[in-house]
């Protein structure tokens, strides 16, 4: 996988880990704490603006080549079936387009 593409994979998995500590702590020491949600709001941008920046060089450059490979964020589209998480997260299925930047 090109270091642009795996770059949001990396981006999307920390921001979740600092999502699941700051609950953590909320939940053993019953205290808001900002520093893991500081931490899980700033990944969670930078997600989004790796995403439409790989996007942008694709559409220009038609780099990187494995940009399809984002398709696989589409499954997170399944969370909103869980309960008490909302329907908010079926957006997320949009991320199956990138199947179709697959060369066949």
């Amino acid at each position: 996988m090109k270091k642009q593409t795996e770059l949001s994979y990396w981006l999307l998995t920390f921001s979740i880990i600092s999502s699941v500590l700051h609950n953590v702590v909320y939940g053993l020491f019953g205290v808001e704490e900002a520093i893991f949600f500081s931490l899980t709001l700033l990944l969670a941008l930078a997600f989004i603006v790796s995403v439409f920046y790989n996007i942008f060089t694709y559409i220009k450059n038609g780099k990187p080549k494995d940009l399809w490979k984002l398709g696989w964020l589409g499954l997170l589209g399944l969370i909103g079936f869980l309960p008490n998480f909302g329907p908010g997260f079926y957006g997320l299925y949009g991320f199956f387009g990138f199947f179709g930047l697959k060369k066949k």
